[in-house]
């Protein structure tokens, strides 16, 4: 690390179960040990579940820090989106603190692309305790920590097209469609959409495309990465996701996929709202 970083950790989606209380509770010791400094919202670790505009009073707590470089949210589930309306969007339009957040917190992520035009990272933290606990402090050091991100990292895959270069938006798709109609939405022109899902079988995935589709979505963006869809890929669902994207989306679109954006523990980060080239 070339400077000490003082690390925030939130929390704006669903209340933590015990054992993912237990994970951020090791959290501080462990990021101590890449001389990092950690505050954790106080509401992480309580009892009583927190409303909505206590979580996100903790996120601007963290954003209007000057000290603090990254914030690492660690919850996930169904809530992030009840805390949009609480943001304090110039602060986090003034900080240079970084959020991260993946899943549900796709809300948040896309949100502060539309409102602030701030890029964010769609990683987990927990992700540095869980079965690629090695590989996953590596990364964290070699890429999150110092915010260098190599596109050849995710080792994409080519479905059609062989190139792609745009700002990435999007995340899981389930939550990403959350925002559809609210002024969170962010603009997609010519970006590269990251889609990836925990649940959810091909009819429902059907269904989330064909949102996208009647959005226009796939007409203006200039690109698709896919990352991994869980349930489908552990049940061996037809169609694919692959196939379904493929049937669904203009032939011009280039799309790609990646093992390495998702929900299993060797998940890579992605910053979204920075202009990649992926190829």
């Amino acid at each position: 690390m070339d400077q000490r970083k003082k690390i925030a950790l939130v929390g704006c989606s669903d209340p933590l179960p015990a054992h993912e209380k237990a994970d951020v509770a090791r959290l501080p010791q462990l990021l101590a040990a890449f001389g990092a400094e950690t505050v954790v919202s106080p509401h992480l670790l309580a009892e009583t579940p927190a409303s909505p505009q206590e979580k996100a009073e903790a996120l601007n707590r963290a954003f209007r820090d000057p000290s603090v470089d990254l914030i690492f949210d660690v919850s996930g589930g169904d809530l992030a989106n009840t805390t949009l309306p609480f943001l304090d969007w110039d602060a986090i339009r003034a900080s240079r603190a970084v959020y991260h957040g993946f899943s549900d917190l796709s809300t948040v992520i896309n949100a502060i692309l539309a409102k602030t035009g701030r890029p964010a990272v769609n990683w987990q933290i927990r992700n540095l305790l869980y079965t690629d606990a090695a590989a996953q402090r590596a990364h964290f050091a070699r890429s999150v920590l110092p915010g260098r991100f190599d596109p050849a990292d995710l080792a994409p895959q080519f479905l059609r097209g062989g190139r792609m270069q745009g700002k990435i938006f999007g995340g899981n798709i389930r939550c990403f469609l959350k925002l559809a109609g609210t002024p969170f939405w962010p603009d997609v022109t010519g970006g590269i959409l990251l889609l990836e899902s925990l649940g959810g079988g091909a009819y429902q995935m059907t269904t989330a495309l064909e949102q996208l589709r009647q959005m226009g979505v796939f007409d203006r963006v200039g690109g698709i990465l896919l990352g991994t869809f869980t349930a489908m890929e552990e049940k061996a669902q037809t169609p694919t996701i692959e196939a379904l994207v493929l049937g669904m989306t203009p032939d011009r679109l280039p799309v790609a996929e990646t093992r390495f954006v998702g929900h299993y523990p060797d998940a890579r980060a992605i910053p979204l709202g920075r202009t990649l080239v992926i190829a």
